[in-house]
């Protein structure tokens, strides 16, 4: 995690959020807001057979980004709220082919990444910062 110290608050952004952010600034033209992209690189550095329930860490995720904080911290969103962000951005990226899902619903999540989403985290990010968002939070038991 990034740690910024702005006044007496502390914001603690994911890498995965910075991340998402310069693979937006850098490539404008990809169709995809900051949550779409965090969502799609949680899927490639968390495959499903990691054994993690994918709806609840796409929620925590989502929760410590910055992009969806109100100022001072902490969320303007219910957890319902969050669910239906999380299901959009995954609609989103079905929608572009992306990705593939096989089960959604309120509690579990059941999808994977196209070849198209993998050519694009591969294309989008470089590889050595691709690397510190898998060891920050992906593929971790």
């Amino acid at each position: 995690m990034n740690r910024f110290q702005i006044s007496n608050v502390v914001v603690i952004m994911p890498i995965v959020e910075l991340v998402a952010k310069k693979a937006l600034e850098m490539n404008p033209d990809i169709g995809l807001d900051v949550v779409d992209l965090i969502v799609l690189l949680w899927m490639y550095s968390n495959p499903y057979d990691s054994h993690r329930r994918q709806l609840s860490s796409m929620r925590n995720i989502l929760r410590m980004s910055e992009t969806l904080q109100i100022p001072g911290g902490g969320l303007e969103v219910t957890e319902e709220e969050l669910t239906q962000i999380v299901l959009g951005s995954l609609q989103n990226l079905k929608k572009k082919g992306f990705v593939y899902i096989q089960s959604a619903g309120v509690h579990y999540i059941k999808g994977t990444l196209t070849d198209s989403g993998v050519e694009l985290v591969k294309r989008s990010i470089r590889t050595p910062i691709l690397k510190r968002v898998t060891a920050e939070f992906g593929d971790n038991p």
